[in-house]
């Protein structure tokens, strides 16, 4: 037994500086004293449970698993037993540890089944391990027991658009307002539902692929609507021009600037729930027009039988971001395959990488080229593949019709392509999953026998074509 006169005194002081938000350095404080508590008693599981979630607060996941560890050892009522394993649960899901954190997790609900969120966790576990049914089952379940928790909702949101009930995981989504998009809902305006004969502001509130990929519902909007006023990132100011020159009651404003005069808003993505659209008229709707323009062709290397567009990460704002993304010297193992060439699509900071990782020898940088979304098609009209990350240029291949191969990753799934490509939603694109292990060699291992078997069947069409001559 320890000192346990002096390790509540430590432990206290320590509950006061972590909800003393006013100090921003509040969690290290905290830390500091729940550390000074679990050395003065290591007997006591109360120190070590809150200590884990102090380590938790700090993102030092290990330590903070450890110590939930360590509370469970020491022994803790049911009510913290069962949060304690949730909580493992949690983090070693993202951490990749799947198998166990489904295990661990189960275990936490057998002793309390009322936790909600470790019904959102075995929802999000099941989900990558393509259990689709069951992964709605429990976030039907987390969403029984507090359905006025947007973080519940949001779960529940994205586990109906994996299980391909689009409109109701579209109208769950709606949550994301109060979960994270607060901003939304002290305009001066009313959010639209639809009515007609509205001017209506609608906003970019997702990422360039979100707002190429839900552009496609604009059309209806603007004939439900008096008027439109589409505030987009400006990246998408020329295609959209290009794609609603013939819609009159549509004004196209790139971001940021003054909102416009207005009897409500939406956004982009809120759309299908706003026109009241069905899963299969979301599904059947199609992609927007789009422009090419005919750019310079001297950065074409010859005698080249693949010329191959790459891309390796995605926006930092995105919360899977972390884990689509893909170190940019794994594509070179692709040049094990004879009569290839790549070319870096990738734009912003993240380009830099190619320079970082000296890449120039190998992969041709187009990102100078590429001023905006036009651009980007317009190179794509010109290459023969894609291969990317989930990300917007994904979208933008699906939209013109590039053929475009997804390394995807296991733990960052996008309802579009969905949990392992074969069911994609406004894309037709290869999917190349990743696997338990979370490792891209494996994948690009796969990518390089299907490129190796592409450039197999050009030589056989370049051999019937000879022998025909």
């Amino acid at each position: 037994m320890g000192d346990r006169q002096q390790a509540p005194l430590f432990y206290h002081q320590a509950v006061a500086s972590s909800n003393n938000k006013d100090d921003p350095k509040h969690l290290e404080h905290a830390l500091h004293l729940f550390s000074s508590a679990c050395n003065a008693d290591p007997t006591w599981g109360q120190a070590f449970y809150q200590a884990g979630c102090n380590h938790s607060d700090l993102n030092a996941i290990p330590s903070a698993i450890a110590c939930w560890r360590r509370a469970l050892e020491c022994g803790l009522d049911d009510g913290t037993k069962a949060k304690a394993l949730v909580n493992i649960g949690y983090r070693l899901h993202g951490l990749g540890q799947s198998r166990e954190a489904l295990c661990v997790t189960e275990e936490g609900l057998k002793v309390d089944p009322n936790l909600q969120y470790g019904w959102v966790h075995i929802s999000q576990i099941k989900t990558i391990q393509n259990r689709v049914g069951e992964a709605l089952e429990a976030a039907q379940r987390a969403w029984d027991l507090m359905p006025s928790d947007p973080i519940v909702e949001l779960a529940y949101a994205f586990a109906l658009l994996q299980a391909r009930k689009l409109d109701e995981g579209f109208k769950r989504f709606e949550v994301r307002f109060r979960y994270k998009l607060k901003s939304y809902l002290n305009l001066p305006y009313a959010q639209w539902e639809g009515e007609s004969e509205k001017t209506v502001y609608v906003d970019a509130d997702q990422g360039l692929g979100d707002t190429i990929s839900f552009a496609r519902f604009i059309p209806a909007a603007a004939k439900r609507a008096r008027y439109l006023h589409l505030m987009v990132q400006p990246e998408l100011v020329r295609l959209f021009m290009h794609a609603f020159v013939g819609i009159p009651n549509i004004n196209i404003v790139p971001k940021p600037a003054p909102l416009p005069e207005a009897d409500c808003w939406t956004t982009f993505v809120s759309l299908p729930t706003a026109l009241g659209l069905s899963t299969e008229e979301i599904r059947q709707a199609p992609h927007i027009s789009y422009p090419v323009v005919q750019l310079p062709l001297n950065w074409k290397v010859t005698d080249r039988k693949l010329h191959i567009g790459i891309a390796w990460a995605g926006s930092p704002f995105n919360d899977i971001n972390s884990h689509r993304s893909i170190p940019v010297e794994q594509f070179f193992d692709l040049y094990r395959i004879p009569s290839i060439q790549l070319y870096a699509l990738q734009i912003g900071p993240e380009s830099q990488r190619l320079y970082d990782n000296h890449g120039l020898p190998l992969v041709r940088d187009l990102s100078p080229y590429i001023r905006d979304v036009v651009d980007t098609i317009s190179v794509l009209k010109q290459l023969d593949l894609v291969i990317c990350c989930e990300s917007a240029l994904a979208h933008i291949c699906a939209l013109t019709g590039t053929e475009c191969w997804v390394p995807y990753s296991r733990l960052g799934k996008d309802y579009r392509l969905g949990t392992n490509g074969r069911d994609q939603v406004w894309s037709n694109h290869r999917v190349f999953n990743q696997g338990e292990d979370l490792r891209w060699a494996p994948v690009f291992n796969d990518i390089s026998l299907a490129l190796e078997a592409r450039i197999h069947a050009l030589d056989r069409q370049v051999g019937k074509k000879s022998a025909r001559a």
